[in-house]
């Protein structure tokens, strides 16, 4: 059973690797369409990440005694809700637009490099194999349910106002994704299925 378990930081980190990985794919592609694909697939790993943060993860950490990291967490989410809004109303012919974007990637890999190396060891420290399990569940379930495009106006608190919020955000944002007919980029890394 202990080998049917997962660990929610590798799960964090999943996300904060698609993104490393789709960033460097962006820098290399030279095609303005391709670089589309890859800046639509930033927006959206990096909203669904921020959120499902949020409105899982980030509510344990009272508990496990990080509750200030998770008050200036949420105010960097914040900040990086901000510039990830900014990349996805930029149009790509826009000659700012790769700036927008590598803005918005480096404030969101900047953050994740400090949850990785200085939050994840104490999480991993502090959940039992049974409660990581659990946070790493929530986690993947927030991720299915929280928008897929940023939005700063939001609520963020991570309670119930940000969940009822996300969930009529998502509709809208597959709705907004389908008439848009928004490409994205296949991702390099893959979350169990639960």
């Amino acid at each position: 059973m202990s080998n049917n378990l997962l660990e929610v930081t590798k799960e964090i980190k999943i996300d904060h690797d698609n993104v490393r990985d789709l960033f460097d794919r962006f820098k290399a592609a030279t095609d303005l369409k391709e670089k589309a694909i890859l800046a639509n697939t930033l927006v959206r790993e990096m909203a669904i990440h921020g959120d499902a943060e949020e409105v899982s993860v980030y509510n344990d950490y009272s508990v496990l005694g990080l509750g200030d990291t998770a008050a200036h967490n949420k105010e960097e989410h914040a900040e990086i809700k901000r510039l990830v809004e900014a990349a996805d109303k930029t149009s790509v012919d826009k000659p700012e637009y790769t700036d927008v974007i590598e803005r918005a990637v480096t404030t969101f890999l900047t953050h994740a490099k400090e949850e990785e190396d200085d939050q994840h060891p104490l999480i991993r420290a502090k959940l039992s194999p049974e409660d990581n399990d659990k946070l790493a569940r929530a986690f993947l379930k927030a991720r299915k349910m929280v928008p897929t495009r940023p939005h700063p106006a939001a609520p963020q608190t991570g309670g119930l106002a940000q969940k009822a919020a996300g969930l009529q955000a998502h509709v809208h944002d597959k709705v907004v994704e389908t008439v848009t007919g928004r490409d994205f980029a296949p991702l390099r890394f893959s979350h169990p299925e639960i």
